[in-house]
C-alpha cells in the first residue's frame, strides 16, 4: 500500500517544494502524491478517492463572480470528516497574527484537524511538515500491513535431489525449506508460516509424503513434482493428486510451467482462507484449525468446536457455512442462554395449543436453518433429556414440533461448540456418549490467544481500526512498548475477545486527534495486568496500581528465567543425572556471567511480594512460590526459597520489606 497525501494549496511554489522534500519517499513507492490549487477541485478529488493524509492551506482561496473569498481550506475539513475519521488533516497557514494563530488552532482542532504548520519564513517549516507526513505514512504503512492477512513466501521442499533443490533456488525468489524428514517438515510448518509444499514424486517416498502430511497440515498445498518426462511422469502425477496433491509438473525447461504450478497452489489457499477471513492471523496452530474445518465444510457431516472462551469458535463456525456452499441461514443460538424449560420449543418448535402460552405455531431453529447450518454454542449445557432429541434428529433428519405428529424433514448442517471436556462428562454421565459420538465426526480445535501470541499485534491493529471507525477516532497506529506489554499479557480471561474488548476501552477513551496508542493509554484500562499463564491457585495477575513500567518489564523478564528454568529442567529430567549432567544443567542455567539472569528473578521475587502484599496484606514464602507458579515444582522451590533467603537475609539489599521468622514479610 502507498498512502496518498493531497496537497491543496493555491501557491504552486509550496506545492513544488514540497513534491521535491517528497521525491525520495515518492520513488521509493512510500507515498503517492497528489494537489490540488483550488477548493473545488480538491472537492471532486476527495469525493472520488479518499486520502489519507491531507495538507490544506487554511486561507485557501477562490473567485466567484469577481469576488475573492478566503479561507475555504477550513471547509474542506468537514467534507474530508463526513467521509472519514481516518485520514490524517494538517493545516497549513501563513497567518502571522498570533491571536489568530490560536483562534485557528482551538477551532479547528474541535472540526477534526490533526496538526498545524505555520508557514513562517524563520523556521524550515517544509522540513518540519516534510517529516509529518512521512511519520504519518509510515504509520499508514505498517497498520496496512498487519490489516491485510499476508500469504506467506515460505516453501517446503521434499524428496527432490540436490539437482533440483537448486533449480528452485536459482530459479525462484521463495523462502525455500528443505526438511529431510515428514516430522522435520510438520516441525517446520508448526515454527512459522509455510504458504505451500514442493514434492518429489519419482518414487514412492513422495507419495507417503502427501498421505501423512495433509493429515496433520490439510490448509498448506501441496505441489507435486517429477523429473519424468514421459507417460510415467503423467501416471506419477496422477497418483500424487489423488493422494491430495493440489496440482502437479513434470520438470520441464518451462521456468514459467512450473511457477504458474506454484501460483496455483497459493491461490487455492488464498482462495480457502478468504471463507475465514473474520479469523485474525496467520499462526501455524490457527491456520491448522482452518484446513481442518475447510474439509469438515464439505458434505453434511457434523462439527465440534472446541476452544476456549474467546477463540473464536462462530467465527469459525460461520467460516464453515461459508465454505460449504450452503444456500439457507446461519442460525446461532446458545444452549446455556436459553431456560430449560423454553430450549425444547427454541429448537424444535411448536403447534398452537401446545401449552398454556402456546397462542400460535412456530418454527424451531432447526426449520429456520433448513438447507443452511445451525450452530449450538454451549452443547454441554444441552439438558440430558433433549440430548436425545438431538440424536434422533441428526439420526433420521427431521423434527417434530412439540404438541405436532407430523415428522417435517429439515436439511441442516449442524455445528457444535464447547469449552469443556465433553469426554470428561460422557464419563461422568452428564452427556450421553452416542450424541458425542454423532457431534463429533469432525473436530476444529481453535488455539488459546496465549498460544499464538504473534498473531496479537495483527489482532491489535484490527480492532484498532474497526473500533476507530465506530467511535470517530483518528487512531491508525500503537507503539512497540505498548504493542510489547500487550503481547504480554496471557488473555486466558476472555482470550480474542477479551483483547476486543480491552482495545474497544482503550479507543473509546483515546482523544479524538490522537494517532498512536501509547503504554499509559493501555495502563489507564488494565485493570490488572497477567504477564505469565499461572497454575491453578496462583494470584495469576499483577496488580498495576502503583507499579511502574519497570516494573511491569522487570516482572516480564522474571518470567522468562523461571520459564526457561522449567525448560531446562524438563529437557533434562529423562536422563539418569550423573556429574556429567549436573555439570551440563549448571552450564545450561548459567546464561549470563554478568549475573543478569539472576537478578532478574530477584527483581521478579521482590515484585510478587510487593503485589500479594498489596492484595492480602502480608505475604509469606508460599504465597510467592504459587505466584510465581512454582509450588508445585521440586527442584524450583528449592532456588526460588533459596534466592528468597538470600535476597531477604542480607545478600540483597531487601529495602522497606524483612523477613518475619514465621516465614512472611512485614515492613522495616
Amino acid at each position: 500500500m502507498r498512502p496518498r497525501l493531497l496537497v491543496v494549496d493555491d501557491e504552486i511554489g509550496v506545492v513544488q517544494s514540497l513534491r521535491k522534500s517528497l521525491s525520495g519517499a515518492v520513488s521509493e513507492g512510500v507515498l503517492e502524491v497528489h494537489h490540488c490549487l483550488t477548493f473545488r477541485d480538491a472537492e471532486k478529488f476527495i469525493e472520488g478517492s479518499l486520502p489519507e493524509i491531507a495538507v490544506i492551506d487554511l486561507n485557501l482561496p477562490q473567485t466567484e463572480g469577481g469576488i475573492v473569498i478566503d479561507g475555504l481550506g477550513r471547509e474542506l475539513i468537514e467534507v474530508i470528516r463526513g467521509a472519514s475519521t481516518r485520514t490524517k488533516i494538517i493545516m497549513i497557514t501563513g497567518e502571522t497574527d498570533r491571536c489568530v494563530q490560536d483562534k485557528y488552532l482551538n477551532e479547528d482542532f474541535l472540526k477534526g484537524v490533526n496538526d498545524f504548520v505555520l508557514k513562517e519564513s524563520r523556521t524550515p517549516w517544509i522540513r518540519t511538515l516534510t517529516e509529518k507526513i512521512l511519520y504519518l505514512a509510515d504509520l499508514f504503512i505498517k497498520a496496512e500491513k498487519f490489516l491485510v492477512r499476508e500469504i506467506s513466501d515460505r516453501i517446503v521442499l521434499f524428496n527432490l535431489d540436490e539437482g533440483v533443490t537448486e533449480y528452485f533456488r536459482d530459479k525462484f525468489s521463495y523462502d525455500f525449506v528443505m526438511p529431510l524428514s515428514l516430522e522435520d517438515a510438520i516441525d517446520a510448518c508448526e515454527r512459522s508460516p509455510v504458504c505451500a509444499g514442493v514434492v518429489g514424486v519419482d518414487d514412492r517416498v513422495g507419495y507417503t509424503f502427501i498421505r501423512r502430511f495433509l493429515k496433520h497440515r490439510k490448509d498448506i498445498p501441496l505441489v507435486a513434482i517429477t523429473r519424468m518426462a514421459d507417460v510415467d511422469g503423467f501416471e506419477a502425477l496422477k497418483e500424487a493428486m489423488k493422494e491430495g496433491a493440489v496440482s502437479g509438473a513434470r520438470l520441464l525447461d518451462n521456468d514459467d510451467y512450473i511457477e504458474e504450478a506454484l501460483k496455483r497452489a497459493m491461490e487455492l489457499r488464498r482462495g480457502k482462507l478468504g471463507k475465514f477471513s473474520e479469523l485474525i492471523g496467520n499462526h501455524p496452530a490457527l491456520m491448522r484449525a482452518i484446513g481442518v474445518a475447510e474439509i469438515a465444510a464439505e458434505g453434511d457431516s457434523p462439527v465440534m468446536v472446541i476452544g476456549e472462551s474467546g477463540t473464536g469458535k462462530e467465527l469459525i463456525a460461520r467460516g464453515i457455512h461459508g465454505h460449504s456452499g450452503r444456500k439457507g441461514e446461519f442460525v446461532a443460538v446458545n444452549c446455556a442462554a436459553i431456560p430449560e424449560n423454553l430450549i425444547e420449543s427454541e429448537l424444535f418448535g411448536h403447534e398452537r395449543g401446545a401449552f398454556t402460552s402456546a397462542v400460535i405455531s412456530k418454527k424451531g431453529l432447526f426449520e429456520v436453518a433448513d438447507r443452511g447450518t445451525l450452530f449450538l454454542d454451549e452443547i454441554a449445557e444441552l439438558p440430558l433429556q433433549l440430548q436425545t432429541k438431538l440424536l434422533r434428529v441428526l439420526e433420521t433428519r427431521s423434527i417434530r414440533r412439540i404438541g405436532g405428529s407430523e415428522e417435517i424433514a429439515v436439511d441442516v448442517k449442524v455445528i457444535t461448540a464447547t469449552n469443556r471436556d465433553l469426554s470428561a462428562l460422557v464419563g461422568e454421565g452428564c452427556f450421553r456418549n452416542d450424541l458425542y459420538q454423532r457431534l463429533n465426526v469432525f473436530s476444529v480445535r481453535l488455539p488459546s490467544l496465549r498460544d499464538r501470541k504473534s498473531d496479537i499485534p495483527r489482532l491489535v491493529y484490527y480492532f484498532i481500526s474497526d473500533f476507530s471507525d465506530k467511535y470517530g477516532k483518528g487512531v491508525i497506529g500503537i507503539e512497540e512498548e505498548a504493542l510489547e506489554v500487550a503481547q504480554e499479557q496471557s488473555w486466558s480471561e476472555g482470550n480474542v475477545r477479551g483483547l476486543r474488548n480491552f482495545i474497544e476501552k482503550v479507543i473509546a477513551s483515546i482523544p479524538v486527534n490522537k494517532e498512536v496508542i501509547g503504554v499509559d493509554d493501555l495502563l489507564d484500562e488494565i485493570p490488572f495486568i497477567s504477564l505469565s499463564e499461572p497454575e491453578k491457585d496462583s494470584y495469576g495477575a499483577i496488580f498495576h496500581k502503583g507499579f511502574s513500567i519497570k516494573d511491569v518489564e522487570q516482572w516480564a523478564k522474571a518470567v522468562a528465567c523461571i520459564e526457561h528454568l522449567k525448560e531446562v529442567l524438563r529437557e533434562f529430567d529423562s536422563l539418569k543425572v550423573g556429574e556429567r549432567e549436573r555439570q551440563e544443567v549448571k552450564k545450561r542455567l548459567d546464561i549470563k556471567n554478568d549475573g543478569t539472569f539472576y537478578i532478574n528473578i530477584d527483581n521478579g521475587i521482590t515484585i510478587a511480594y510487593r503485589i500479594i502484599r498489596e492484595k492480602k496484606g502480608h505475604a509469606s514464602e508460599s504465597d510467592v512460590l504459587k505466584f510465581l507458579s512454582v509450588d508445585s515444582h521440586k527442584a524450583l522451590r528449592s532456588f526460588i526459597l533459596d534466592k528468597i533467603n538470600r535476597k531477604f537475609n542480607g545478600d540483597v539489599d531487601p529495602g522497606a520489606y524483612a523477613l518475619r521468622d514465621s516465614g512472611g514479610l512485614s515492613e522495616v
